[in-house]
């Protein structure tokens, strides 16, 4: 695959990447000072606890029910096709289950931080409130983000993420009078602004429609690739923190949950590329009806990006003991896990060409690449935990998954391309 760093570096897909991720890695840097000064300012027992209410909404996310794969598959799909008129009318016909969605989880939260209150329980009840926002901005606000599909739309999206993090930022000075308090109005905050200006600026301004037929049409496809995609993320995640809590305590959830932090700036700043070249991938699958065409100018600029994320690695290994110490000395305690998680920077961006599986809805090969990973994280978390490795044998089983994970999915691709050039003179001959 014959390329050039000079056609790479013109091409406008890595231009919109540019400027999307630009404005990620600040929203990304304002949000790292943030973590930083409530990581100051709050001990890891308390975080332990202010994590957990993260853990139930990771539980919760299932609620959309496939409406965000769907509709990241389709809309980028109709509009590839030219059929604008079908993209909208899926979106519109998805917004009634997000909006009921939306309502319950808010709902089961708001009634989780009254019960709390009853029984005089105020950190429980301030954490249950402030979550409350954030559940439905996972929702709704997710819904809202899968909407926004062209590069400038993108550049919007990266403009909502600065914002909320600009507001949650404006909060930081209250940190040393709140402490635990101050956390769970940040999050409040942060949450009720990206709902606010994602709404504001969302690309598609369709009424929710009762529409069943093309709701079905969505989940339909989207079900089967959400219920992976839950599996891999916000099931995975939230497994993850019962398991620390269950085995370790609180405190230590707390020291873990800081070093999670370290993994999801690098999730950060792989989405901001994955983000771009996943609907680059889907709108070239929806022209070629090929993965091989999907991915014949992605897979170069992604290896090369992987390639530069070597060195921050090691770069990043050498400051975290530093930066630790001076920043946030109570969580010392962390930073191996910390180091340990920088591993996932080059494993996310190997993992972006991987998503035309879900693009050419290769149901058996999704799934089957996620149950190997979560299955080895899993038996490999609880063996270490039984022979006494701790957290830290909690945080390599993570990313061993993984690693896992990612082979399993290249090998499927790999098929999925092999079988497209066996079937090619099948069909030259038919012709």
């Amino acid at each position: 695959m014959a390329f050039s760093l000079w056609t790479i570096r013109h091409t406008k897909t890595i231009r919109t990447i540019a400027v999307f991720a630009s404005g990620n890695m600040l929203a990304m840097l304002l949000g790292l000072i943030g973590s930083l000064v409530q990581a100051r300012y709050v001990g890891p027992s308390d975080l332990g606890v202010f994590r957990t209410f993260s853990i139930v909404a990771g539980y919760l996310s299932f609620l959309e029910i496939g409406v965000f794969s769907g509709l990241q598959r389709e809309i980028p799909l109709q509009i590839g096709r030219g059929n604008h008129a079908k993209a909208e009318q899926a979106a519109s016909a998805c917004l009634v289950w997000i909006i009921f969605a939306s309502l319950i989880s808010g709902s089961i939260f708001l009634g989780l931080a009254i019960r709390a209150a009853l029984y005089g329980e105020w950190m429980q009840f301030w954490g249950w409130l402030a979550f409350a926002p954030g559940i439905v901005a996972s929702l709704y606000g997710g819904y809202l983000s899968t909407t926004f599909r062209t590069g400038q739309q993108f550049i919007v999206l990266s403009k909502t993420k600065v914002l909320q993090t600009v507001a949650g930022t404006l909060i930081l000075p209250l940190f040393p009078i709140m402490g635990y308090y101050g956390a769970c109005l940040r999050t409040a905050v942060t949450a009720t602004t990206n709902i606010i200006f994602l709404h504001r600026w969302r690309p598609l301004r369709v009424p929710p429609r009762r529409d069943w037929l093309g709701f079905w049409k969505v989940i339909r496809i989207g079900l089967p690739l959400s219920g992976i995609g839950y599996f891999y993320t916000s099931l995975w995640i939230s497994v993850e923190g019962t398991l620390v809590l269950s085995w370790f305590g609180t405190k230590s959830l707390g020291l873990y949950s800081i070093a999670v932090l370290v993994r999801s700036i690098a999730g950060q700043l792989v989405q901001s590329v994955s983000q771009v070249v996943n609907v680059k991938i889907c709108g070239l699958y929806g022209s070629s009806n090929s993965a091989k065409g999907a991915l014949h100018r992605i897979v170069a600029p992604v290896v090369l990006m992987a390639l530069i994320s070597l060195p921050l690695i090691a770069v990043g290994w050498f400051i975290i003991p530093w930066a630790v110490r001076v920043l946030i000395p109570r969580y010392v305690e962390s930073t191996f896990l910390m180091q340990i998680f920088l591993v996932m920077m080059p494993v996310a961006i190997l993992k972006i060409p991987t998503s035309v599986l879900w693009v050419a809805v290769k149901l058996t090969d999704c799934f089957a690449s996620v149950v190997m990973g979560f299955a080895a994280f899993v038996v490999m978390a609880y063996c270490s935990y039984r022979t006494g490795f701790g957290l830290p044998g909690v945080a390599v089983s993570f990313v061993v998954g993984q690693i896992i994970y990612l082979l399993a999915a290249w090998i499927f691709t790999l098929r999925l391309i092999s079988c497209e050039k066996e079937n090619l003179p099948q069909i030259d001959k038919q012709g």
